[in-house]
């Protein structure tokens, strides 16, 4: 069903009222109904209300939940003390590989490994102890990033 209003964009919204005893239904496009009915910056009985969906801030106190896409910005007060707590900071990392930071050390190790055995293994001892000393300062503590391959670039070799 087309919006009662532009005549274009699919009805969503629904605005019931009663004129002389008898109900009337019109049908309205998220766009239509927010502009007609709902304004962005208006304050509804002192609460915060999404222009496009209806949800205010008390309901989504209440119950953790959005109405719509829009209401992370309209309602952005309300909603950066929620998701805080939920996720107990205001930075969100998402999820990270099972096992964190020690799975990957340990893999990490693995490799370097079994590069330097096949380094040995291609009689490139050059490359192996190479790969050797990376290994050690991995097991020592020194990060990735803080490594400097000496003269060589093994990546091309790997």
């Amino acid at each position: 069903m087309l919006c009662g209003n532009c005549k274009k964009n699919q009805a969503t919204k629904t605005y019931e009222q009663i004129k002389k005893g008898k109900k009337t239904v019109d049908y309205y496009c998220m766009d239509c109904y927010a502009r007609l009915f709902i304004s962005a910056d208006e304050n509804v009985g002192g609460l915060t209300v999404c222009p496009y969906c209806g949800t205010t801030a008390e309901e989504v106190k209440k119950r953790n939940l959005v109405g719509c896409a829009n209401c992370y910005k309209t309602l952005k007060g309300v909603l950066y003390p929620i998701v805080s707590k939920m996720q107990g900071g205001q930075i969100h990392k998402g999820k990270g590989p099972q096992g964190g930071e020690d799975e990957r050390i340990a893999r990490r190790v693995y490799e370097l490994k079994t590069i330097a055995d096949k380094r040995f293994a291609e009689d490139d001892y050059d490359g192996g102890r190479l790969y050797l000393q990376r290994l050690s300062a991995l097991e020592n503590g020194q990060t990735e990033e803080n490594f400097v391959w000496h003269s060589q670039d093994l990546s091309k070799q790997s």
